[in-house]
């Protein structure tokens, strides 16, 4: 089962990357009976460290006692390389946004796209050419 973000449409992904996500059994759980809501959220690297923020995972119906934050910020599990290179396309004004969310053999990973946002002239033109090819393929 994945969950996309359907935000990451409006983005131009030069490069997309894997990386694990620390999840507590509640949020494993979770996601996979419910989906994952994307709205808003980002990757950021803070002291070193990449995280997830602003995704919301559901809490569990079935864990009683536990009072977890569902907007809470997320580890993920990248390689020092792999870090660098976040760290390099944040420095160039790149945006690093999840796309999805998937299951990986038995562990949640998550889809990392580094890219630009489109500028509405580009969506247009982006519309516009989708339109262009429905109408003389058919």
């Amino acid at each position: 089962m994945r969950h996309f973000n359907k935000d990451s449409r409006d983005y131009d992904f030069i490069k997309k990357l894997e990386a694990g996500i620390a999840l507590t059994g509640s949020d494993a759980k979770s996601l996979r009976t419910q989906t994952a809501q994307f709205a808003a959220s980002k990757i950021d690297i803070l002291n070193g460290v990449p995280f997830l923020i602003g995704l919301n995972i559901p809490i569990y119906k079935y864990s009683h006692g536990q009072i977890i934050d569902p907007l809470r910020n997320r580890q993920l599990l990248l390689n020092t390389k792999e870090i660098a290179l976040l760290q390099s396309y944040k420095h160039q004004k790149y945006a690093l946004i999840p796309i999805s969310i998937f299951k990986s053999g038995k562990w949640f990973k998550v889809e990392i796209g580094i890219g630009r946002k489109f500028r509405k002239y580009e969506k247009r033109e982006i519309i516009k050419a989708r339109e262009f090819q429905r109408s003389h393929s058919s």
